[in-house]
């Protein structure tokens, strides 16, 4: 197969194989580009809907950013009309997708979405639901969804992923991108960190035959991890805002979309790591608290948490474990009155998506324990040895200035531990933190990884 991290990233915008894993792989994107000054290039990048109208949607911020920017490049060869959120904190959920959706137009050709995570996750929705095509300006390498197929949304207060399309180009100017503020280029490197654990997770999915519907791929995997390495090679130097640096942690974000949208699912960018990230982000709206941090923060903060429960589960005989027994009974009434505390109003969603996926019955707790048991070097040789420890990460996020305490989130012991425990019930999609439930560890695990922080 092709090695990627090979090619430039112009090229991966048309990928099209057949893998040995069974599937079919395909992107399609028209144009990516990277680099120094490519704002110039958006009316060639562009040149299709010369003469017809083009929606610009920005937000307050990104529009000083880069709005009139693009609005000075396009405006002599293309008809534009300008969308800009008016108010504070923009979400992924219903009043930005219904605000954006009150501005279209019927000659509308293409939106054109100046910004980065949220903006983009709204636009890819609305151009999906919409059939209108959409391209994106970076504002900064935050996040790696910008060459993702899906759109995590929030859905009567609970964060869900829905289906989507691709943008038609992907335009990243690191002149621009270099100036975004340091915790937005931290959060990019956060939630590639992420990929760390999410992999494991995945693989970990795969050898316990989890997968559900979606399957793992050895060769998107292997692109995720060559994604990962582009980025971690420059870490170290990002606080020095150098453009080669922020190209290198932009490419590597889209190539770790890319692979979300190979694989058809989130699977190969997202897993415990990404639920907890998630849980705090619905509590968060859920408390009306607002914050600076963005994301991918909270990313590299739950990846940390989560090497930690990989750390002390692998530290573990797995028949001492057995032999305790403590696996083998489940308190439902318990599990039921904690996610009415910890998810409130959202608790009937949780309840109603995990109905068919809890481990009630002592025999199938006993038959899940064999499973693992069976598979435990398996998992430890695929899954654990292929993660960084908890200390190197922590001493990376150190080194950078990056937050890696979830104090510095703004949540307290007891949030901390909740989304230890509760964020698995977000999605059925098997990792550590369920592992860990089986087995009868998770309340002893998160007791341990908060009594590192509190």
């Amino acid at each position: 197969m092709l090695n990627l991290r090979e090619q430039p990233i112009e090229q991966l915008a048309k990928l099209d194989f057949k893998c040995s894993c069974g599937h079919h792989h395909k992107v399609n994107i028209d144009n990516i580009s990277i680099g120094s000054g490519i704002l110039k290039n958006l009316p060639e990048i562009l040149s299709q809907y010369k003469g017809k109208k083009i929606l610009l949607i920005a937000d307050k911020n990104t529009y000083k950013v880069a709005g009139q920017q693009v609005i000075d490049v396009l405006s002599k060869e293309f008809i534009l009309r300008i969308f800009i959120y008016q108010y504070d904190d923009v979400v992924a959920g219903a009043r930005s997708l219904g605000a954006l959706l009150m501005e279209l137009e019927d000659d509308i050709s293409l939106m054109l979405t100046v910004g980065s995570g949220t903006l983009n996750d709204i636009t890819r929705y609305v151009s999906a639901r919409t059939k209108i095509p959409y391209a994106i300006v970076a504002t900064a390498p935050s996040m790696d969804g910008y060459a993702s197929v899906v759109s995590p949304l929030i859905r009567n207060g609970v964060k869900s992923t829905f289906k989507a399309v691709y943008p038609i180009a992907i335009i990243g100017d690191t002149q621009i991108m270099k100036d975004a503020p340091m915790h937005m280029l931290h959060a990019g490197l956060g939630d590639v960190l992420g990929k760390y654990t999410g992999l494991a997770d995945w693989r970990m999915s795969k050898i316990l035959g989890l997968e559900g519907n979606e399957p793992y791929c050895d060769n998107i995997s292997n692109l995720v991890e060559d994604a990962v390495k582009r980025c971690m090679d420059v870490a170290p130097k990002l606080s020095s805002r150098a453009e080669e640096t922020v190209q290198a942690i932009m490419e590597g974000l889209i190539l770790s979309g890319l692979c979300i949208g190979l694989a058809g699912h989130s699977r190969p960018a997202s897993g415990s790591e990404h639920q907890i990230a998630h849980y705090i982000e619905m509590k968060f709206l859920q408390d009306n608290v607002h914050t600076k941090w963005v994301h991918g923060n909270k990313v590299g903060v739950a990846t940390l948490a989560v090497l930690e429960a990989y750390d002390y589960l692998f530290s573990k005989d797995i028949e001492v474990i057995r032999k305790s027994g403590r696996y083998k009974e489940f308190d439902k009434d318990r599990w039921i009155n904690r996610i009415k505390k910890c998810y409130g109003d959202m608790a009937d969603q949780i309840f109603r998506l995990k109905e068919e996926s809890l481990l009630v019955d002592t025999k199938e707790r006993e038959a899940r324990m064999d499973l693992v048991a069976n598979k435990w070097e398996d998992i430890k040789q695929s899954c654990y040895s292929t993660l960084p420890s908890a200390h190197q990460l922590r001493e990376l996020l150190k080194d950078i200035g990056a937050i890696y305490n979830p104090k510095e989130l703004g949540i307290d012991r007891q949030m901390f531990k909740d989304s230890l425990i509760v964020s698995k019930e977000i999605r059925n999609r098997y990792g550590v933190m369920q592992l860990l439930d089986d087995l009868g560890l998770l309340e002893e695990v998160a007791e341990y990884i908060a009594s590192k922080y509190y």
